[in-house]
């Protein structure tokens, strides 16, 4: 089993300069409320919690997101974090020599912790074009032994969703063939309101309040899933951590239970959009990139094309413009980025110049 599989886009992001002005890496929605919005006042916070209180939190929370997403609780595992969801959920069901197919391009944890955990990794390529899933790319991957298959949606890093029919498809190969179907949807809410697990009780879905509310530093995640596969989790989860801190549990539930949530959503939203008309003119316009735009979405993955020198395109991004984007390294395209729109729209319209500017001056 390898043991020092760095994840070198969390490493880099966590060690970025403090002149950086503008970060179209960050995917995390901004907080859109101000803080006399808030259906709580600071110092009615409690940060003392007895003993019994985290489970208090945790019972709030889990008939509030039950309601809220149409899920029973016992197919509801509570997470400090999507990315602690996924880890627990695959260190319950992995073993060391099981097959994980896994879409490519990749997000580096989707398959590295797999990896980490001694699962035997294949990749199988999406649409080079539009980062498409079809059902004959999965269907030519997999194999006697394939016991898990790990997607994203939307795709990280393009923004693309999967097709109807390829879900239809997953779910058969479950059926029949007893493979695992796992999706990190934690994007999923910035194109649909209900997650995939309501029409597909039969595959594990993770997510969280960290991208579409911007409420990253609650550490708030969940997975959906079969009840046998939410008992094996919980009861994992032991070996890491006895209990969610009882503030950010019933924070959370306090913030999905009040009216002022159809208020945030709907400034989510209306960022989203305005973003992304920015973001796809420019890209429509722009002489040095290609780019499959999303129907729906934050996420963008162009590839920038070969009169620009990438690696002095990002060296000029970072230290003349003080602005950084996702490199495609970390999704093993080196010669695409990623970029987000998360940010207000004066931030994203001025990144936008930057990044114009960049590629010119890394022409070759």
């Amino acid at each position: 089993m390898p043991r020092n599989l760095k994840i070198e886009h969390l490493l880099t992001f966590k060690t970025y300069s403090r002149d950086i002005e503008i970060n179209f890496s960050y995917s995390n929605m901004e907080f859109l409320l101000a803080e006399d919005e808030l259906p709580f006042q600071r110092e009615s916070i409690k940060l003392n919690a007895f003993p019994g209180d985290a489970l208090v939190g945790s019972r709030h929370l889990l008939e509030t997101l039950s309601r809220k997403a149409m899920v029973p609780q016992e197919n509801i595992f509570l997470s400090l974090g999507t990315s602690m969801a996924n880890f627990i959920i695959w260190s319950a069901l992995l073993r060391r020599g099981d097959e994980v197919l896994i879409e490519f391009p990749a997000y580096e944890p989707m398959f590295k912790v797999p990896a980490y955990l001694g699962a035997r990794i294949r990749f199988f390529k999406r649409d080079p074009l539009d980062f498409s899933l079809t059902v004959a790319a999965i269907a030519a991957s997999v194999s006697e032994k394939t016991k898990m298959i790990i997607l994203t949606d939307s795709h990280n890093p393009s923004g693309n969703q999967i097709s109807g029919e390829v879900l239809q498809y997953l779910k058969t190969l479950n059926q029949e063939r007893n493979i695992t179907i796992f999706i990190d949807e934690v994007y999923g809410k910035f194109y649909r309101d209900k997650s995939l697990f309501v029409e597909y009780p039969e595959f594990i879905v993770t997510a969280s309040l960290s991208k579409f509310y911007g409420l990253g530093s609650m550490r708030i995640g969940w997975a959906f899933a079969p009840a046998n596969i939410i008992e094996k989790a919980r009861n994992f989860s032991d070996y890491l951590t006895p209990e969610i801190p009882f503030t950010p549990l019933y924070l959370a539930h306090i913030l999905l239970e009040h009216p002022l949530l159809a208020e945030l959503e709907q400034r989510v939203r209306q960022r989203i959009k305005t973003n992304r008309e920015l973001i796809s003119a420019y890209l429509d316009r722009t002489d040095f990139l290609s780019c499959y735009i999303p129907r729906n979405g934050l996420l963008f993955f162009p590839e920038v094309k070969s009169v620009v020198d990438i690696k002095k395109f990002y060296a000029l991004l970072y230290k003349k413009y003080h602005m950084v984007v996702t490199e495609g390294r970390y999704f093993q395209m080196p010669r695409h980025f990623r970029i987000s729109a998360v940010g207000d729209p004066e931030t994203v319209t001025k990144g936008l110049q930057r990044l114009e500017e960049a590629l010119k001056d890394a022409r070759v």
